[in-house]
């Protein structure tokens, strides 16, 4: 049996557990709020991050544990298992790294364990449409070897597209120059950003206003979809529900694709901060795409 293991970069709503269980291979980041360590979605929640953060104070995060990798990859191999484990982008945490030094020191002792770290090169909604299609991929029979480098070739073709509603949390946490984030709060204008293909943060536009600012992303999503609309659309979202059920609604009156709606996890909006959404797809077409049956029209 293969095993998809996942970490806090992914999004998981109750449609993702109607589909695969709750019961899925789980290694938490953790969230550092005034020197106190909390393990993301065991002991902290999104509402506590976002009041921390509300009072002014920045959070930090911390990558999965060593151990943590050794102890989940050694369970799946005694159990004759084997594993892929799809990571936050190597370039947003040191996840995917620890994921591998964990993967190696473990087949060192089970030489017959088959595992895969796959670089998701992003973070929330497009760890989701992984998930979605490992799972889907191991339903279909799919050999171990191509479901990795179908995996790999989603990550590579992924589109991460977010608006944020304040540049400066992505200034504090060190994954824009202060002097961005300053100017685009004394401008008063929103940021659309995206991530490159190495899975750094760069920015699409800034734009007035929050209508605005959603409206060029979902003009620009609903462009890149006319290439491959035969997939699932993740559009992730920081306490902004009412946002992303319109980002969906606006995207589905043009393209008739399935869209699920989730919120981001802790420990992401740790560091793109309070609000904003996300919208999450692949640019071109694979050789492999399953679409869940449940979520065809």
């Amino acid at each position: 049996m293969i095993r998809v293991i996942i970490d806090s970069g992914t999004d998981i709503n109750q449609q993702i557990v109607d589909l695969y269980g709750s019961d899925f291979d789980f290694i938490p980041l953790s969230v550092i709020m005034e020197g106190k360590s909390y393990t993301d979605r065991v002991d902290v929640t999104l509402q506590e991050v976002h009041n921390y953060m509300k009072a002014g104070n920045m959070p930090k995060t911390s990558q999965i544990s060593p151990q943590a990798a050794i102890d989940k990859f050694t369970e799946i191999a005694e159990a004759g298992d084997d594993a892929i484990y799809i990571s936050l982008s190597s370039s947003l945490s040191g996840t995917y790294q620890v994921g591998m030094n964990a993967l190696r020191e473990v087949q060192a002792d089970y030489p017959d364990f088959k595992g895969a770290v796959v670089d998701s090169k992003s973070a929330a909604g497009l760890l989701t449409i992984l998930y979605i299609q490992a799972q889907e991929l191991i339903k279909a029979g799919i050999p171990f070897d191509e479901i990795v480098q179908q995996l790999n070739w989603h990550a590579e073709h992924g589109v991460t597209f977010l608006c944020v509603d304040d540049l400066n949390w992505l200034a504090k946490g060190g994954r824009l120059p202060k002097a961005i984030g300053a100017i685009g709060s004394m401008l008063k204008v929103k940021p659309f950003l995206s991530l490159d293909d190495n899975g750094e943060i760069i920015k699409e536009a800034l734009v007035r206003g929050k209508d605005r600012v959603y409206t060029k992303m979902i003009e620009k999503s609903m462009d890149l979809l006319q290439r491959f609309s035969e997939q699932v659309v993740v559009v992730s979202h920081v306490g902004r529900v009412e946002i992303a059920e319109k980002i969906k609604m606006s995207i589905q009156e043009v393209i008739d694709v399935p869209i699920i709606i989730t919120e981001i996890s802790p420990v992401t909006a740790a560091h793109i901060g309070i609000g904003g959404a996300g919208v999450f797809f692949i640019d071109d077409v694979p050789d492999r795409y399953i679409i869940p049956a449940d979520l065809k029209s």
